[in-house]
């Protein structure tokens, strides 16, 4: 998994925590102030979270997906190679002459 997929998978997760949160606190808030809070049980405000949780993740995930689709033929269309520079400069082998002293052992 590359860096930018984790950083991504991170920042989902981080979503999808915080949505739990919210929609947690707001249910909770939402039996204190009911008439009706003795027929709420204490483990629907954590479904409750899950599910919109696990919804947060899930839209997160398509949108990944649909860019995915969108950026994956500009990924791998293949790219026009550069031009060929061999023509303006013909290269030469880079060897030393041995008739130059400067680069002459001594024996």
């Amino acid at each position: 998994m590359n860096r930018w997929r984790r950083l991504w998978l991170i920042i989902k997760l981080i979503a999808a925590l915080a949505a739990c949160v919210a929609v947690a606190v707001q249910a909770f808030l939402y039996m204190l102030d009911s008439s009706d809070a003795v027929q709420i049980h204490p483990l629907s405000i954590l479904v409750v979270g899950l599910i919109f949780g696990f919804i947060t993740f899930g839209l997160l995930s398509l949108i990944e997906r649909g860019v995915l689709r969108l950026v994956a033929p500009i990924i791998s269309r293949p790219q026009a190679e550069p031009e060929d520079d061999a023509g303006a400069m013909p290269e030469r082998p880079l060897t030393f002459t041995t008739e130059d002293p400067t680069h002459q052992r001594n024996l």
